[in-house]
């Protein structure tokens, strides 16, 4: 008996997997919402993910991290506590009770709040300190208020200035909006953040760095290689099909994988990418823009070989994959029995 992998000489794979792709993509939910199991973390699902990843968005929507801590962190909560409040992006703003500005001197007052503050690990010097490393601007402690003065002469800049300080990070990873400690069966606990940056979380002290999963393939594509996205796009396409409650082997999806990667950079599948770059003239027409790209052929003097699937099927002409691959040739003594 042959492996149900083997694939036959002249199998289109393409075409079954395009169907075995589409097919069920058309049962699939037009709508995002909260994953289950990942609280309070919003993630893109059904469709919308699956347009997202062949489209090849150069940032999903909802960008999200799924952070395994070392095995001196993972059971221990407190110290996965300490995780936590290192990751999670912390703006000036979040920990403010109160500010106020005068834009006349250039002088603004920060009044922290002293819980919030608690919460992150956060002291007034903290906010102080970074601040006065910013170019233009003299920070320093005045009682429970920080005042900051900015360089600025005119009203707007100053302005500006002030929301821009108020906006900066004062703690924690840039692009990690939030963070969410989860536990597994298992008792190891384990964090899932709102907001991607690989770069930054490998930097924090007790992060498994060979374990860290982004859904964002261009950034694992310029942080691990062509290769690591290309196994994303395959693991992401099968788990956002899964979510929806079908099933599809997972070769026909890797088959998008290596399409979409194959030349060493992310490409879409539209006509901006794949469909958009084939040789075929008509191949490329029968896709979308359909005027534009005979005008442009015509223009050109291209010339269509007729050698891919979708031009054959255009024009009605028997295509080179399956028993279409197929050539006979009949001998003139053969032919003469046959004719009688």
């Amino acid at each position: 008996m042959e492996d149900e992998y083997n694939v036959a000489e002249g199998e289109p794979v393409g075409v079954v997997a395009a169907h075995s792709i589409g097919e069920p993509g058309t049962q699939m939910v037009l709508r995002s919402f909260h994953s289950a199991g990942i609280a309070s973390v919003i993630t893109t699902t059904g469709l919308p993910r699956i347009i997202e990843i062949v489209d090849g968005r150069k940032k999903p929507k909802f960008p999200m991290m799924i952070v395994r801590l070392e095995s001196g962190y993972s059971k221990n909560y407190e110290k996965v506590k300490e995780v936590w409040k290192k990751i999670e992006e912390v703006k000036i703003s979040a920990v403010l009770e109160r500010f106020e500005e005068n834009l006349k001197t250039g002088v603004m007052l920060l009044y922290p709040n002293k819980e919030k503050m608690e919460r992150y690990g956060i002291t007034p010097g903290v906010i102080s300190k970074r601040l006065a490393k910013m170019e233009g601007i003299d920070a320093s402690l005045d009682g429970d208020a920080i005042k900051v003065k900015v360089k600025e002469e005119d009203t707007k800049s100053i302005r500006t200035r002030f929301v821009k300080i108020r906006a900066s990070i004062v703690a924690g990873v840039k692009g990690i909006m939030k963070v969410v400690v989860q536990q597994e069966d298992s008792g190891e606990f384990y964090l899932t953040t709102s907001g991607s940056n690989i770069e930054g979380i490998m930097e924090i002290d007790g992060v498994d760095k060979e374990s860290i999963y982004s859904n964002d393939i261009f950034e694992v594509m310029r942080v691990y290689g062509i290769e690591a996205a290309r196994i994303l796009i395959a693991t992401e396409l099968k788990n956002t099909i899964e979510e929806e409650g079908i099933t599809v082997s997972f070769r026909h999806l890797n088959l998008v994988a290596d399409a979409m990667t194959h030349t060493g950079v992310i490409k879409s599948v539209g006509r901006h990418g794949i469909a958009g770059e084939k040789n075929s003239v008509f191949a490329r027409a029968a896709y979308e823009e359909t005027v534009k790209h005979f005008t442009n052929a015509s223009i050109f003097g291209e010339e269509d070989m007729l050698t891919g699937v979708a031009e054959n099927i255009l024009i009605g002409k028997q295509i080179g994959v399956g028993t279409g691959k197929v050539r006979l040739a009949v001998k003139k003594q053969d032919l003469k029995k046959i004719m009688k």
